[in-house]
């Protein structure tokens, strides 16, 4: 496969991939944000405005998918290395909103959205996402990608209850609203300890804080899971003040 041919088949495997799951999303059994057999009241589910993140998501990879393959971009090796884990990415995101729409396929829900984190930080190493001297257009884009991720580590936690909760897991008697504070707690170390080994990543803990606050919004039915997102939204939040470069004598440096 040529390399023009090749960049316009992973632009359209990716385009394609997202409109289909965002019709799927809108139209489909999972419309309602829930997975297959699972009541609406899990606690570690957030309020439905947090699911409008996902608009910002599927433009910017829809925008990734279509910049690689621009003729501008065909000597750009950033480029050519992403575009395979791009499309791969996005096809497993179209896999995984099937899979939650039925309660036969709920367990494939897990080993999917793995898939898809592993393959969207393969696209973000190759696409060299944080380097300064990158054109401003492609560090927008790159936004995406980033919030995408912070997104799927948020969506893994979920998911492996969900996934728990469908293989009869009983908690080992620890209470339902007990594990989502260890899941929250879980959350904001992911949100330290991966934003920390890609340069303090503020986007990607971004979206930990967003989910937090959502999960307080969506479960104030439970004060114990409410309070403690709220924590671990204030938690992530001050490392994100933290981490935020200071202007000293003229210079930006770290804070």
């Amino acid at each position: 496969m040529g390399t023009t041919t090749a960049r316009w088949f992973h632009a359209l495997i990716i385009a394609g991939s997202v409109i289909l799951t965002y019709v799927i999303g809108i139209f489909g059994p999972f419309n309602d944000g829930n997975f297959a057999g699972e009541e609406a009241t899990e606690l570690f589910a957030p309020a439905g405005y947090a699911f409008a993140i996902w608009g910002v998501i599927y433009l910017g990879l829809f925008g990734l998918g279509i910049w690689q393959g621009l003729p501008g971009q065909a000597k750009s090796l950033p480029a050519r290395r992403a575009a395979p884990w791009l499309s791969a990415t996005a096809l497993g995101n179209l896999a995984w909103i099937v899979a939650a729409g039925s309660e036969a396929t709920v367990l494939l829900t897990l080993p999917i959205a793995i898939y898809m984190m592993v393959t969207a930080w393969a696209a973000f190493f190759r696409l060299a996402v944080g380097n300064a001297g990158l054109p401003a257009v492609e560090r927008w884009l790159h936004v995406a990608l980033r919030i995408y991720l912070g997104w799927l580590a948020v969506a893994v936690i979920a998911n492996s209850a969900v996934v728990l909760n469908a293989l009869g897991w009983d908690g080992w008697g620890v209470s339902p609203e007990a594990w989502t504070v260890i899941m929250l707690a879980a959350g904001a170390v992911v949100a330290w300890e991966v934003g920390r080994r890609v340069n303090h990543d503020n986007v990607y803990r971004g979206v930990f804080v967003w989910a937090f606050v959502a999960i307080f919004a969506g479960q104030r039915a439970f004060p114990v899971v409410a309070w403690s997102a709220l924590a671990a939204a204030a938690a992530v939040s001050a490392m994100i003040l933290a981490t935020l470069p200071r202007r000293r004598g003229g210079r930006l440096t770290a804070a």
